[in-house]
């Protein structure tokens, strides 16, 4: 550590007072009016703007210092999270369950013939169809496969996304969602060629340490410590120096207001801005959480007790089952028989008293993720409108 102390030097200790100020921009301090539609913004907004923001790209891996070393004072937080869902966003194909036990699989797709397998040198796939084959390795897998897995290909500086991906829903394999087109070719069959730029955008929600350019061999895989906490070389040479104020230098996001906090989430999963911007409507916006939570009645002005933190540890694993969710449901609303107040401004429910979630969340399944997504604009959701949902 002492590597992190004279690096940071007289720096830490002339900046460590004003850090807590500068790691919470005007705006977005939660004792502030917990804001309005003004407030929200594109996550290119956010990024732009805030001193550490999810996919912020910086110019190198420098101050970032691995879960393993924050884990030395946040024991309790860093094991949990090992076992959550974003710490397997993105895997290394040695460590997906789905290629390991899936080795020799052949399946149709398009009416072409699939095959996976593990050789000495790796995984890979190869596809066919009338006498015309063609093969990649697998470098990545993008998901753990409880939803889905897509395999991502790097072949001298070029990106593939294969055109088949995994899907929990089934327990098979499918046509890539965002690849709606049947395959006419054995290059389409095998997958669409992805852009630098995309590629990136790929990696920087799905791991940590995703820099502004070079490659993606030294990036932590999955969503890890510093992926929302930011670099954390600073803070802990403060840490350990017992330099006041190095609680301030690293980006703690439970100080955000409600709307910067759901934004935060939504620089992976989209901010309402973020769907706003992407024309997309109807039924699809369901796949977007921030976007239901913000159109909800109840958010009004925004509440930090319906924030998507409000309701998910990101440090745990994904709570399954709505009736686990009853008691975020009661930190706003009032049971049968009381009256509400100003801090449980919500009615009682005439209909119900467990599984809230279900009926004023339903779940929508697309045929194309093989999977129900849970709709977060929460509303009393009449049976027409669930139906065309």
């Amino acid at each position: 550590m002492r590597s992190f102390i004279g690096v940071a030097g007289a720096r830490l200790a002339a900046f460590a007072m004003f850090a807590y100020v500068l790691m919470m921009p005007v705006g977005l301090r939660a004792s502030e009016s917990a804001g309005s539609e003004v407030d929200r913004m594109s996550t290119p907004e956010r990024v732009h703007q805030e001193i550490w923001w999810p996919t912020k790209l910086p110019e190198s891996r420098q101050g970032f210092v691995g879960s393993a070393t924050c884990s030395e004072c946040h024991e309790a937080k860093a094991t949990s999270a090992r076992d959550s869902e974003m710490t397997k966003a993105l895997l290394r194909p040695r460590d997906s369950d789905v290629l390991r036990t899936r080795s020799g699989t052949t399946f149709e797709l398009d009416s072409f013939l699939y095959k996976l397998e593990q050789t000495p040198q790796g995984f890979l796939f190869s596809a066919g169809k009338g006498g015309q084959s063609a093969s990649l390795p697998i470098t990545w897998a993008f998901g753990d496969g409880n939803i889905s897995q897509v395999y991502f290909t790097e072949v001298q500086g070029k990106y593939y996304e294969s055109h088949f991906s995994y899907y929990g829903g089934t327990g098979g394999f499918d046509r890539t969602t965002n690849q709606g087109r049947q395959a006419e070719s054995i290059s389409a069959a095998i997958g669409r060629v992805v852009s630098p730029g995309e590629a990136r955008r790929c990696f920087a929600c799905h791991a940590t340490a995703v820099t502004a350019n070079g490659g993606y061999e030294d990036i932590g895989l999955g969503v890890l410590c510093e992926a929302c906490h930011g670099p954390g070389a600073d803070h802990v040479a403060a840490m350990k120096s017992g330099v006041p104020g190095g609680e301030g230098l690293i980006m703690n996001p439970s100080h955000l207001a409600p709307t910067a906090s759901v934004d935060f989430c939504g620089s992976c999963h989209m901010t309402w801005v973020d769907v706003g911007l992407s024309e997309v409507a109807g039924p699809p916006t369901t796949r977007f959480p921030a976007y239901g939570l913000l159109n909800s009645r109840c958010w009004g002005d925004g509440d930090t007790r319906i924030t998507c933190v409000g309701c998910h540890d990101p440090h745990q694993p994904l709570v399954r089952g709505t009736a686990k969710y009853d008691y975020r449901c009661l930190a706003c609303h009032v049971t049968t028989g009381v009256s509400p107040t100003k801090d449980h401004p919500g009615q009682a429910c005439p209909t119900a008293s467990r599984d809230c979630a279900s009926c004023h969340m339903p779940r929508v399944e697309f045929a194309d993720s093989h999977h129900a997504f849970t709709d977060h604009e929460i509303r009393v959701v009449r049976t027409s409108v669930a139906r065309a949902r």
